[in-house]
Order: structure tokens, then sequence, then C-alpha cells
């Protein structure tokens, strides 16, 4: 999937918002083994703008999983984007000559 895509119609804001939900999600999964509710009924909001045509349950195991590794990925690639640094230019310095001083 060309995230790339998706994530260019987002806001600084939003993407910041999704990266953090992500990361807030990651912890209490990793922690409780349990969904974050709060990055859980965000995710799912963003999908239902996303996709409207693909349906997805919160009461579906399945469905959860996929929302949210979707949105984990979408998170992984907004922090990696955000990484890059564009290329500079480097510019050749002028050397100085030096002068011989005459006695």
């Amino acid at each position: 999937m060309d995230y790339s895509s998706i994530v260019e119609k987002y806001d600084q804001e939003k993407k910041d918002m999704i990266v953090s939900f992500a990361e807030l999600n990651r912890d209490k999964m990793h922690l409780y083994n349990e969904y974050h509710s709060a990055a859980l009924n965000k995710f799912f909001e963003l999908w239902v703008q996303e996709f409207p045509n693909i349906k997805q349950s919160k009461s579906c195991t399945g469905c959860r999983k996929s929302v949210c590794h979707f949105f984990h990925s979408v998170a992984d690639f907004i922090s990696k984007e955000e990484e890059i640094v564009p290329e500079t230019v480097k510019v050749k310095s002028k050397k100085k000559k030096k002068v011989l001083s005459k006695k």
C-alpha cells in the first residue's frame, strides 16, 4: 500500500496525533495486552474517513488487529518521513593563498 498518498492529505497536527496514538497503543498492548481505547476509537474513525467502503467492526478481533496494524504502519511511515533530512549541497571553500613576506 502506498502510504504517501494517504499521509499527504493530513496536516502536521493529524500526523503527530497518529504517531502519538500509535505509541500509546503499542505501549498498552505491550504492558497489558489490550488496546488503548482512545487510540482504537481514533483509528476506527480515521479508517471510516479513508476507506468508507471497507467495513470494519471494533467488536471483531481481526478487524481491530488489522486497523491498528494499518495505522501503526502509517505512524512508522510518518516517523521515517520526518527523519529524512534534505540533502545539502556542499560548496567548496576558497583556499587562501599564503603570501610570502620579503625581509
